[in-house]
């Protein structure tokens, strides 16, 4: 399965999704650490192949982090200082009206950082373009579909490396909608 654009599915908690994602081709899956231990995550990725994993830190405290076995971490920018601390590289999460303050900071740790995850946007789409784009010159970008005021195709002109979008919860092992991710994969397959 090829996508037009490199996807990140992100807060995947189960193994449907899991399995449902790897099938459709995504590069990353991430794993928030708040709800998936390093057990589970073994459990899960050991039934898959392809993306690359990721474990997405949330808010401290976090669990012991040597226990999961990834190169890859998912961190605010809140964060970064703590996260740098960790081995391997970085996708950091920012809202686009945060970049100029955050830029020096980025830049002076470019060799560990995996990818800038940008949400949380205004609406003020010339700007937040620019703002995408201007990142995606230094780092690859990548568009949180969550809460977007963005249709996916207007996304995809911005020129950035790809979106992240999101699971959901199981309703029991097994029973799953896959709607949510189904809606978005599907769009981006190559014809």
């Amino acid at each position: 399965m090829t996508l037009v654009t490199k996807v990140k599915a992100a807060n995947i908690t189960n193994l449907s999704d899991a399995r449902y994602c790897a099938g459709m081709g995504v590069d990353w899956i991430g794993f928030p650490a708040a709800q998936v231990n390093p057990t589970l995550f073994s459990e899960i990725t050991g039934w898959l192949s392809g993306p690359q994993w990721v474990v997405e830190l949330g808010a401290q405290p976090w669990p012991v982090l040597v226990d999961y076995p990834t190169r890859i971490w998912q961190c605010s920018l809140s964060e970064l200082d703590e996260a740098l601390l960790l081995p391997g590289t970085l996708m950091v999460q920012l809202e686009a009206h945060q970049w100029k303050a955050a830029e020096a900071r980025l830049k002076a740790n470019s060799e560990r950082i995996e990818a800038i995850i940008l949400h949380g946007f205004s609406g003020t789409t010339e700007s937040e373009k620019l703002t995408a784009i201007t990142i995606q010159r230094l780092f690859p970008v990548l568009i949180d579909l969550n809460n977007t005021p963005y249709a996916l195709n207007e996304i995809l002109d911005w020129s950035v490396s790809g979106v992240q979008l999101h699971g959901g919860l199981e309703e029991r092992p097994g029973l799953k909608d896959y709607t949510p991710l189904a809606d978005v994969l599907e769009r981006l397959e190559v014809d």
